[in-house]
């Protein structure tokens, strides 16, 4: 699986591509032929809550795009957030697929 990682208005270093890089191919044990994820993360500054981290994962599976957004104050949080509501769609994708079968 290819991991796509962007980001806005934030720095992208090392450390995080790696953590996200962590967080995000632990998918893989549910589907295999997952094509590439793509991971955008973006920090908002708003005047009353002070910075928003926004994460966005776009998955690419057969014949379907999964896609799930979190946010939160915290840039790790939003990752984690989004790794495990990330694993949880794609497990509900697997199910789909296996009682089709």
């Amino acid at each position: 699986m290819k991991i796509i990682i962007s980001g806005k208005h934030l720095e992208m270093t090392e450390s995080l591509k790696e953590y996200v890089e962590t967080k995000i191919s632990r998918i893989t044990k549910y589907l295999e032929n997952i094509t590439e994820t793509h991971v955008t993360l973006t920090v908002e500054n708003t005047k009353s809550e002070g910075k928003i981290y926004k994460a966005i994962a776009l998955t690419s599976v057969p014949n379907k795009t999964i896609r799930v957004e979190e946010e939160k104050d915290d840039l790790y949080s939003a990752i984690d957030i989004l790794a495990d509501s990330l694993e949880r769609q794609v497990r509900k994708y697997k199910e789909k697929i296996k009682d089709r079968d």
